[in-house]
């Protein structure tokens, strides 16, 4: 297998020297210019002109179109790679566009984690770049003219390359992590996974994949989410950031409450919202305690509302991904701001009452702005959002969703989904089980991977950290070597002063065999859980949710 790789940043443009550039996109995408007033370069393209492409596994270089049904957020559409095609437009003539068609269609077969025979009532396709193109911030943008009906839930998402959206077995405990610490303050709702991959554990990065000591996720960031009404009036449009671990139930919006952009509703720091832009008033997380067997991750949203015009004209959809200490996550929608957050709402948060002179502290660690490679994922769902199966009239089948366009500006190079301060690729390859059948072709057969010199020099980095971690923590290795992976304890001998440098969890270096036991046991116990529940899965259940549900985006299994 061709695997190429270097280490300099390289400037990108719409000819030759953009491997992943459609040569059909006009010249004046070649650059784009940010809020920041910089120049970024395009480095990944698609115009879908080209009629006859087929999306199924193994023909497309670009995007693989699943065949597997959808029992994330309950769903109940089945993805299939023949209701995914490019085509004209037949409201806009001039415009070839990708067509996710949904159809009252019904279909049966295999499901995300291997049961047989699930039957779905409706037909639909997802579309995935996963393990063949991913990029490391920069500007992500489409164009796209949305289904009118209610129920439908169109979607353009990043997904984190380490997982694989709605493939539950490689998600459970990684989505949607975006956590580098070994805190012992760290507390997690009594029914979310604890992380799969945490700072707290000891890899062999040849044996494993992974670095030792580095917490790793499958994190998500959604550029749309669309919920257009069976009218097309007073419909409205999201982007969001899913995100654990959470921050404690008393920074969250009153009971029954939704988030808000000032007052007793505002929970996240340094949140800004444009003139229009308001924060998701349906959903914003499971509540605490709820049941999330993938993950129990807060929901941070904001978009326009009272739109009449999703569905009848082509919007552009803008996303602005800025990593690192400075860095930001903004959302433009035909060029509008409408909501964005910096690196200033991932700090830590805390709270501490006092009962009988005992203080008691409530925290979560400072987390990070997602820094994961991340692959691109379009769709068209029916589950838990825009009302569900209930809000459907009958009336607008098929559903069509049209997407004009998909680019990708970045100012520093960095495509692949192997970068080295953030490695999936012999991870994947050691647990190809969780992710379903291997897509063909592979990025690294497709276009050569290009990091610049700051992955490789946080790469370095992360070594150091966990060669002072291991020298630090030697007894406590040596009691847990039996365990795999081994769990750190103790790190009470590292600099506090250093941000990376992570702090001791209470507790003995004896019980490091115990915690490691435990986290392998809570995972093997969710893996058998769903596999109990998934084959009895019907998206019948959907009638049986309440309305809170209904309204909200109910995402326990992305």
């Amino acid at each position: 297998m061709l695997h190429l790789a270097t280490a300099v940043t390289v400037t990108a443009s719409s000819g030759d020297k953009c491997c992943w550039c459609d040569k059909a996109t006009p010249s004046s995408a070649a650059t784009t210019v940010g809020s920041d007033s910089q120049t970024y370069e395009l480095i990944f393209s698609d115009e879908f002109d080209a009629k006859g492409r087929d999306f199924a596994n193994g023909n497309d270089a670009k995007w693989t179109a699943l065949n597997i049904g959808d029992t994330s957020n309950k769903g109940a559409a089945f993805y299939l790679p023949e209701q995914a095609a490019v085509v004209n437009d037949p409201a806009f003539p001039d415009v070839s566009a990708l067509r996710i068609i949904t159809e009252n269609k019904n279909h049966t077969g295999d499901s995300p984690t291997g049961e047989k025979n699930i039957f779905m009532p409706y037909s639909s396709a997802m579309l995935q770049s996963w393990n063949k193109f991913c990029f490391t911030g920069g500007i992500l943008e489409f164009r796209a003219r949305q289904p009118r009906g209610g129920g439908y839930w169109p979607a353009l998402w990043a997904f984190g390359n380490l997982g694989r959206a709605v493939y539950q077995d490689s998600n459970t405990g990684l989505w949607p992590w975006s956590y580098d610490q070994c805190d012992g303050d760290l507390e997690l709702p009594p029914t979310d996974p604890p992380q799969k991959i945490s700072a707290c554990m000891d890899q062999d990065l040849e044996k494993d994949g992974l670095h030792p000591f580095q917490g790793r996720g499958a994190t998500e960031l959604d550029v749309l989410e669309g919920a257009v009404t069976n009218t097309g009036e007073a419909s409205y449009v999201v982007g969001s950031l899913q995100l654990s671990p959470g921050i404690p139930s008393y920074f969250r919006p009153p009971m029954f409450g939704f988030p808000t952009k000032e007052g007793a509703g505002s929970w996240y720091t340094g949140l800004k919202f444009g003139e229009r832009g308001k924060p998701n008033n349906g959903w914003y997380g499971p509540p605490w305690g709820s049941g999330c067997p993938t993950g129990c991750p807060d929901a941070l949203s904001g978009g326009l509302t009272e739109l009449d015009d999703l569905d009848t004209r082509y919007w552009t959809y803008r996303m602005e991904w800025k990593t690192g200490p400075h860095g930001h996550i903004s959302w433009y929608y035909d060029d509008e701001f409408v909501w964005g957050m910096t690196a200033a709402s991932f700090t830590d948060y805390k709270v501490c009452s006092e009962a009988g002179g005992v203080k008691s502290c409530k925290r979560t660690p400072p987390r990070m702005i997602p820094q994961e490679p991340m692959s691109l994922v379009m769709n068209t769902a029916i589950g838990t959002w825009n009302g569900g199966i209930t809000a459907m009239d009958n009336k607008h089948w098929p559903a069509v969703f049209f997407v004009d366009y998909v680019r990708v500006w970045q100012q520093e190079v960095s495509v692949g989904c192997n970068p080295p301060d953030f490695p999936t690729k012999t991870y994947i390859e050691k647990n190809a089980w969780q992710y379903g059948e291997m897509v063909a072709p592979l990025g690294y057969d497709t276009c050569p991977e290009i990091y610049p010199p700051s992955a490789y020099e946080n790469a370095a980095a992360i070594k150091a950290r966990a060669a002072t971690m291991r020298a630090a923590t030697m007894p406590a290795a040596t009691v847990a070597a039996a365990a795999a992976p081994t769990v750190l304890t103790t790190l009470s001998a590292l600099p506090k002063a250093d941000a990376k440098s992570a702090k001791a969890p209470s507790g003995s270096a004896a019980y490091a065999p115990l915690i490691a036991a435990g986290i392998v046991s809570l995972m093997a116990a969710g893996y058998i859980w769903r596999r109990s529940q998934a084959s009895s899965y019907t998206p019948a259940a959907l009638s049986s949710m309440d309305a809170g549900e209904l309204e909200g985006d109910y995402q326990l299994a992305r």
